[in-house]
């Protein structure tokens, strides 16, 4: 067993059940760590010699790296069958040591505590004592120069606050409640359970990826089905007195906001509902020509250019589909490394100076990379402060109740509509068919070969291309049932 393994039968033993039966849970690193931490570590802290632990290995080989070397990153301890591995173990003394743990994030909180804990848990049932608990994580205000500065990317503290006039981390973890041999013992005897009981986490804002597992009678198979009805608290109490669909919504058990209303219309209207008034005024406010775009980047946790923080994301990739009313042009630009500048001269370039510009999401997503850009390049700020202007969210229509198709099945995102609306241009046909894979696969092409790299390329276009595109054809379909 593992320390994810003990917070997995806290939150849900079922979770923790399915998930070690589930041979494809490894989830997506999201983050592109793009140096050797380790490393970094060392040249923060003026470590010299180190040594590093390695997959299987046991506490008794972490006990023969420590007669050679006082410092072991990544060291390796078990009992009770519980095995953890500690991010840097340094020796002080016999049997007396001190533990870092290291956090690629911005922010400092206890949610570590529990590792912290059951790290303390196994040591101290080896024998060892832990004398203070130290966190590294990174400075959100440090930005980087030409080369990578780690004294000032890392801070360090045995404190969970900020600026360290906090409780100390060893005095908290020192009171956890757990009684980690009765748990241990717990999930060794656990097996499973029929019937869960549904919790908050279950099918809340973060759903749960086991949810249809644990309950099949809950899977959503009709598109108009109540189960399908946005932010409602109460839509399985609903299918479970027997309302299967959204016409039929009890409406004492109902938030009432505009866009259950507008599911419930949809139903009651052969599936679709567009409130015409509202639409139309939206779509007058249009300047032709309409720029149509859309952006991919990665999440960088270390800095790795000049100009940019810790968390700071790279903007690699834009398509844009320009409508003048009459012909549709195309313009996309794909970078490798470090190609903010190109990019962005390419994007002025191909972009028209007037006229609407819509995206998808583009307050938490393309407003926010221009932004970006303007701060790393102040010489064109008022050229994207213009362009950031003239940007429509083309998500308002369908987040603000004025227009609901029942296939939509409660889901509000780009790909949905483009599945639903344009059976031919599917992003089912795509090799690469969503964010995650497009990152992933921008990952391989620096190590890639040519001929794999110009798949890799041709991949990429076809998504971007694709989220461009499917903004246009949302605008025409739009438009259609306006008319309609």
């Amino acid at each position: 067993m593992h320390v994810s393994d003990v917070k997995k039968f806290l939150r849900c033993k079922k979770l923790y059940k399915l998930a070690t039966e589930d041979e494809n849970s490894k989830p997506f690193p999201f983050m592109n760590i793009n140096i050797d931490i380790s490393e970094s570590i060392k040249r923060k802290l003026d470590i010299k010699d180190t040594l590093s632990g390695e997959v299987n290995e046991t506490a008794a080989d972490s006990f023969e790296k420590m007669n050679k070397c006082a410092w072991i990153f990544k060291a390796r301890f078990e009992y009770n069958d519980l095995r953890v591995k500690i991010p840097l173990f340094h020796l002080i003394a016999d049997n007396i040591c001190d533990i870092y743990f290291i956090n690629c994030s911005i922010y400092i909180n206890d949610d570590m505590g529990i590792d912290m804990s059951l790290c303390q848990y196994v040591l101290s049932n080896c024998g060892l004592q832990i004398r203070n608990i130290y966190l590294l994580y990174l400075n959100k205000d440090y930005i980087r120069e030409k080369n990578l500065d780690d004294k000032k990317l890392w801070i360090l503290t045995d404190s969970f606050s900020k600026n360290g006039n906090g409780k100390k981390i060893k005095d908290i973890v020192n009171k956890y409640s757990y009684d980690w041999n009765d748990l241990l013992q717990q999930m060794k005897d656990y097996h499973d359970e029929d019937f869960p009981n549904k919790q908050p986490g279950c099918s809340g804002r973060k759903r749960c990826s086991y949810y249809e597992k644990c309950f099949p009678d809950k899977v959503i198979k009709e598109d108009n089905s109540i189960l399908t009805l946005v932010s409602g608290r109460y839509k399985e109490k609903m299918y479970d007195n027997g309302i299967r669909y959204l016409k039929d919504a009890d409406i004492d058990l109902i938030e009432g906001n505009r866009v259950q209303y507008a599911q419930i219309m949809a139903d009651k209207a052969d599936g679709l509902f567009v409130d015409k008034l509202a639409l139309k005024d939206w779509l007058s406010r249009f300047e032709f020509p309409l720029s149509f775009i859309d952006f991919e980047w990665d999440l960088f946790p270390i800095p790795p250019y000049e100009m940019m923080k810790p968390m700071d994301v790279l903007l690699f990739q834009y398509s844009l589909h320009v409508y003048d009313g009459n012909e549709l042009k195309h313009y996309e630009f794909i970078g490798e490394h470090d190609d903010r500048l190109p990019l962005l001269e390419s994007l002025l370039q191909a972009i028209p100076q007037t006229g609407t510009i819509l995206a998808y999401n583009a307050n938490g997503a393309e407003k926010l990379r221009l932004k970006e850009l303007s701060e790393y390049f102040p010489q064109y700020r008022e050229q994207i402060e213009d362009i950031t202007k003239r940007i429509v969210d083309m998500a308002l229509p369908f987040i603000n109740g004025v227009v609901y198709d029942v296939r939509m099945r409660g889901n509000f995102t780009l790909k949905t509509l483009e599945n639903m609306i344009d059976k031919e241009h599917s992003y089912n046909n795509l090799e690469v068919g969503n964010g995650v894979q497009a990152v992933e696969i921008h990952r391989l092409m620096e190590k890639s070969d040519d001929k794999e790299k110009l798949n890799y390329y041709k991949q990429l276009y076809e998504y971007c291309g694709l989220d461009s595109y499917s903004l246009y054809e949302l605008y025409q379909w739009l438009n259609k049932i306006l008319s309609h």
